[in-house]
């Protein structure tokens, strides 16, 4: 297999926020999933798991709205994770309409195991990109993620 060589800064200077960004946030996935693989998660289950496990039990509205993500997606990433035993549903007392998550105790091993491999793909990022620098990334990148309800505001306002 050939191996693509990188974008020059040429050929990259162009290129507009989302489109650098997403390749950043690609890479990074990368290195997540090849750790994770050792106890068959990706990242975005990882951090399913994870969300639940701080929230739980939670409800799937409450759960998209923590990893700013459309809920019919997020259901979709949460099927394999019941189906693997690793989460719970159960019906909410306060709406029985409407499910509620929370880890099994497989789950909760699984996620203990997998937070080690977080932690070596942590550090293989660190050794990539540098303590200092990975963690004024990771400082930037919270201001934007921690931005509330940004993502509902519509895009272009009527008047």
């Amino acid at each position: 297999m050939t191996k693509v060589p990188p974008l020059s800064e040429t050929e990259t200077q162009h290129e507009g926020y989302g489109l650098v960004l997403s390749r950043a946030a690609r890479f990074i996935t990368r290195i997540y999933n090849r750790h994770l693989a050792d106890v068959s998660l990706t990242a975005s289950q990882y951090g399913i798991l994870t969300s639940i496990s701080s929230a739980e039990p939670v409800a799937l509205r409450e759960l998209a709205d923590i990893l700013v993500i459309e809920r019919s997606a997020l259901l979709r990433m949460v099927q394999p994770l019941l189906a693997a035993g690793f989460l719970l549903a159960s019906a909410d007392p306060g709406n029985r309409k409407r499910l509620q998550y929370r880890l099994a105790d497989e789950g909760r091993r699984n996620l203990e195991h997998a937070s080690k491999c977080v932690q070596a793909a942590e550090a293989e990022i660190e050794q990539l990109l540098g303590r200092t620098q990975i963690r004024e990334i990771h400082d930037k990148a919270l201001l934007i993620a921690n931005v509330p309800g940004e993502e509902t505001k519509p895009i272009v306002q009527v008047v």
